[in-house]
């Protein structure tokens, strides 16, 4: 089990380093939230119903109502979950600026939830390459300078941020399903979303967390 203070780190990036990234952050939250905004606000129960009798919809599962109920809610539940998870975003910015500059004017070290960011921030960058988690995870590694660490739970931690805007947008897109589906489908519905947040926590932390090894290793070469 690897236990460090943030004592046994040394600074890993200056002032400019802490605004950099917030200001990654930043943008990167507004963007999310706009975009939830406009899911939230640009779609209309008339707008999908419209859409769907063009379509010529049809289905043995859902009627047309519900069919339209489930869109439109989900549309503003999605757009919800993606308001709140730009916020996090946003707050994570402010939250990596402000604390890392306490921890330097306390002569402590950088905490390793601001490397788990950093490799959070990296596998986004670089979400266009295969198992972007294990870069950023390996990048939160690399940064880790505690002297008898793996870098396993650093990179976990860039993997627990990674997958935390995508968590928060599928609760509330869960509770979208959840009160517009069918009460006979609820129970599939659950277990559906169980499975993709078990598979999406494997993937995000697994990978980072095996990322995180690397880096360290690559670190002490």
């Amino acid at each position: 089990m690897e236990e460090h203070t943030d004592s046994d780190r040394a600074i890993v990036f200056d002032r400019l380093g802490d605004w950099v990234l917030g200001a990654v952050l930043w943008i990167s939250g507004c963007v999310v939230a706009l975009g939830g905004a406009a899911l939230y606000y640009g779609v209309t129960r008339q707008g999908v119903a419209d859409l769907i009798r063009e379509g010529e919809f049809r289905s043995d599962v859902l009627t047309e109502a519900e069919a339209i109920d489930l869109i439109t809610a989900l549309s503003h539940w999605s757009g919800i979950g993606l308001l709140v998870s730009g916020a996090s975003i946003i707050l994570i910015g402010v939250a990596v600026v402000v604390v890392h500059r306490r921890a330097r004017r306390d002569n402590r070290g950088t905490p390793a939830w601001i490397l788990g960011v950093v490799g959070a921030t990296v596998a986004a960058v670089l979400s266009f390459v295969p198992f972007s988690p294990v870069l950023g995870g390996a990048a939160a590694g690399y940064l880790d300078s505690t002297h008898d660490s793996r870098g396993i739970s650093v990179g976990a931690l860039a993997g627990v941020f990674g997958s935390l805007p995508l968590l928060i947008i599928g609760l509330f897109t869960s509770a979208g399903l959840f009160v517009s589906s069918p009460p006979e489908a609820v129970t599939a519905v659950a277990i559906l979303l169980g499975i993709a947040v078990f598979m999406s926590l494997v993937y995000f932390v697994g990978l980072s967390a095996l990322g995180g090894f690397v880096g360290k290793w690559v670190r002490k070469r």
